[in-house]
């Protein structure tokens, strides 16, 4: 696996607050990461019809617990996290 580009994962915990549960950010990690593209059969097993902005995205290591993910300067939305060896597959749309 090539890992020759950057995201930047941010680790929230929520806390109790006033009026209900409050976000506190706590950290954020850049990380490498590699990008690869849905094929047409994953596009329609996950999704049910083809969504061409979809796509996957290996990062290095085991991460457990992010709510964000920001892929260059874009933040995006997490739609899938497995785990594979030592690295965490995501798939962001």
């Amino acid at each position: 696996m090539n890992y020759n580009d950057r995201v930047k994962i941010t680790y929230e915990r929520k806390v109790p607050g006033y009026l209900g549960d409050d976000t506190i950010e706590e950290k954020e990690a850049i990380e490498p990461c590699g990008k690869i593209g849905l094929s047409s059969d994953e596009q329609i097993g996950i999704f049910g019809k083809y969504n061409q902005n979809a796509f996957k995205l290996y990062i290095q290591g085991v991460h457990k617990g992010f709510s964000k993910i920001e892929y260059d300067g874009v933040q995006r939305s997490v739609y899938l996290t497995k785990w594979h060896r030592n690295s965490t597959v995501v798939i962001l749309t």
